[in-house]
């Protein structure tokens, strides 16, 4: 049965301490959240041991490390208390349910890599200054957040990165991101101002910055030699650009002169 307890805090900034309970509890804690959860522990009132539910995949110590909760669309409600992860919790793949309210960053465990909460209905703002430094992957798609992204403080191996269809704002610096990035998108969102490609980092392959507020001119002169795919189309991009051999570029709906 789901237990009533004390919550830990820490002292120093009154953050929930999670190495305070045991996993079996914070993932009970988790669960109960969302829509059904007798359908991932088996009993609402006496659950399985968690790395018999649905969706978990735990190591070889019994430790959770992954979970998987995906594709229940209009029927997976709930809201998520990432303060509630397991320190262990490598993996978190929720998208395309129905999830609602906002999130904290700063409340995913230290050994996050890999978080996918695309497809759902998540508001609120992000801060990005705050993910956990072992995270490769995060893809926030299709969600509802606003407020502005900060693009300079990003992990140092973070690989994947998609913010695509939102409703974030303000401007963004290309010429600060984390060295590992690979893939970039954050299209169809209301972001603005100018684009610098010309110190993107060396890793980088594709990017899609379509359907946004972007002006001014943009130098693809400089691209990474990975880099084999642009998307910026439908802003407000002007003048005169040259294509490098090997890029495929969507540049329409500008006013731009290829």
């Amino acid at each position: 049965m789901f237990a009533a307890f004390f919550i830990a805090c820490d002292d120093g900034i009154g953050r929930f301490d999670r190495s305070t309970l045991p996993q079996q509890t914070l993932m009970e804690l988790f669960i109960f959240g969302l829509n059904k959860p007798e359908k991932i522990c088996g009993n609402r009132d006496d659950p399985a041991d968690v790395c018999e539910w649905e969706g978990v995949k735990c190591n070889v110590d019994g430790e959770v490390e992954k979970f998987y909760w995906i594709g229940e669309r209009e029927h997976g409600t709930g809201t998520l208390g990432l303060e509630f992860l397991p320190c262990s919790m490598k993996s978190l793949q929720m998208w395309r349910n129905a999830l609602s309210g906002t999130i904290q960053l700063a409340d995913l465990p230290g050994k996050i890599e890999v978080v996918y909460l695309n497809v759902n209905q998540l508001t609120g703002s992000l801060d990005f200054d705050t993910l956990p430094a072992a995270v490769r992957s995060v893809d926030l798609s299709y969600n509802k957040f606003t407020g502005e992204v900060s693009l300079e403080n990003l992990p140092k191996c973070l690989e994947y990165f998609s913010l695509q269809n939102n409703q974030l704002s303000g401007t963004i610096c290309l010429t600060s991101l984390t060295p590992a990035l690979d893939t970039l998108n954050l299209a169809r969102n209301n972001l603005e101002g100018s684009l610098d490609f010309t110190r993107l980092p060396k890793s980088m392959r594709y990017i899609k910055l379509s359907e946004n507020r972007f002006s001014a001119t943009i130098d693809l002169r400089n691209l990474p030699e990975s880099m084999t795919f642009l998307n910026v189309r439908s802003n407000a991009l002007s003048g005169t650009v040259r294509v490098p051999h090997g890029l495929r570029a969507f540049l329409d709906e500008n006013e731009l002169t290829v």
